[in-house]
């Protein structure tokens, strides 16, 4: 009798550790449901991210976004909605579709690059490089926004007027190799786009850090 009751007693307590896992993994379980082709809301334990066109925003930065843990957000063509309360427009430039070359020299270094925005948060780049009479490198890719980027605007100083201009940076890392594009305008001065690039393996060139890059301006 006794035996049969500490039978019965596991049975319980098996049951009840296996329920309980099963609420928490459902709680932690992240749930994607499509109404159509493109509009989509991912639910987790205390953050709903609604997506009203997923088309409109690379896979990429959605991830990271949704890393942020962001409590409520919604996505609206050009708009980010948090809390309900807060809209945020994602940057006009460069504009979608555009495609763009921007090229400059400093010293014997010369360097084109060509983007394309195809969505609001991405660019297609190619980056061409040449140090004359030694080496060259071209690389290409995506690079997104930051999803933090509505923190606020970087600015950069032109190498052309000595003017400070606002910049969206784009970004692709992988692995230890980074890629930053960061694009803008000055303001009242100039209708071209200028352009600053960080990046590191560039072949036999040397590493590109901010204060190295020269001002690439729209051709």
């Amino acid at each position: 009798m006794k035996q049969t009751f500490y039978i019965i007693l596991a049975f319980f307590i098996l049951i009840g550790c296996k329920s309980k896992q099963k609420e928490n993994t459902h709680e932690k379980q992240e749930i994607i449901k499509e109404t159509d082709n493109s509009h989509v809301q991912v639910a987790l334990k205390n953050q709903s991210i609604v997506i009203k066109d997923s088309t409109h925003y690379s896979i990429s930065f959605l991830k990271k976004f949704k890393e942020t843990k962001v409590e409520n957000a919604l996505f609206t063509d050009s708009l980010l909605i948090l809390d309900n309360r807060d809209t945020i427009s994602f940057p006009s430039e460069p504009k979608i579709g555009k495609r763009t070359v921007l090229t400059a020299r400093k010293g014997n270094l010369a360097i084109a690059l060509t983007i394309k925005r195809v969505n609001y948060t991405t660019i297609d780049y190619r980056i061409e490089m040449v140090l004359f009479g030694k080496s060259s490198f071209n690389s290409n890719g995506q690079a997104d926004l930051s999803p933090n980027f509505y923190f606020g605007s970087e600015t950069d100083e032109s190498r052309l007027s000595d003017l400070s201009y606002l910049v969206t940076q784009f970004s692709d890392t992988k692995d230890s190799c980074f890629t930053y594009i960061r694009i803008g305008k000055e303001k009242n001065s100039s209708s071209y786009l200028l352009g600053e690039i960080i990046k590191n393996c560039n072949g036999e060139l040397r590493n590109i850090s901010l204060k190295d890059s020269p001002t690439l301006m729209e051709k």
